[in-house]
């Protein structure tokens, strides 16, 4: 019985000593993957009117970007590792529940937010979504500085996808989180959407097609 315990406890260890290099190397090669975090968000919705300029805020960005194993923000660096012909191969998916916006107007806010709601088709399409399929780094990346790129992607509303393409950054903003920062114009007819006409002011008010989407985007490091 001795003997028997003698030859099964090394094996046994050495077992688990190749299981864990298999799990250090399987960890090593796993994609950088960021969950979006439910705080430090930020999403503006802007446009005009033929009365005024207008804004709309959301607090909630859902979703997740991913990069290939090895990938690290460190401002400090001049270059990313993974780079290839000045491209970052990445996943993303955000999503952005419309009932989450809301009107910044002084009066009736919640006429703009139910007829934004309505131009939307807001009770079939419940969220604005994205997904990147491009990140191409604006070179040189200056020490210090959020790492700057051109995206590509696309963008879906009431049910409608375009392809779009517009710049972000992206920066270390803590231990294992980045912020991703990003401006989209968006013309409303593009995906559909009758810009509203709110039935007040003698009805002389109207949104023009053109808006903005402005966006601040935290996420933390999920690990593997």
């Amino acid at each position: 019985m001795k003997h028997i315990i003698d030859c099964w406890v090394p094996r046994r260890l050495a077992a688990l000593a190749w299981l864990g290099c298999a799990a250090t190397l399987a960890a090593a090669d796993a994609p950088v993957r960021y969950q979006a975090l439910p705080t430090n968000t930020l999403v503006r919705i802007q446009g005009t009117s033929t009365a005024h300029d207008w804004e709309m805020k959301g607090a909630i960005i859902g979703g997740f970007v991913e990069f290939e194993a090895g990938v690290q923000f460190d401002t400090a660096q001049a270059a990313i590792a993974g780079l290839k012909d000045g491209k970052l191969s990445a996943t993303a998916h955000a999503t952005i529940p419309i009932r989450s916006i809301h009107s910044e107007a002084d009066h009736l806010p919640d006429v703009m937010d139910n007829l934004m709601q309505e131009a939307m088709k807001e009770p079939q399409f419940k969220r604005i979504e994205y997904r990147v399929t491009e990140l191409k780094l604006k070179e040189p990346h200056a020490p210090g500085k959020p790492f700057e790129f051109d995206a590509k992607g696309e963008l879906t509303i009431a049910g409608v996808t375009n392809k779009v393409a517009f710049p972000v950054a992206i920066q270390p903003v803590g231990k294992d989180q980045i912020k991703i920062s990003g401006a989209a114009p968006v013309k409303m007819s593009d995906y559909g959407v009758k810009p509203p006409a709110p039935n007040f002011g003698l009805g002389l008010m109207r949104c023009g097609d053109d808006v903005k989407i402005i966006f601040d985007w935290t996420l933390a490091r999920k690990n593997p």
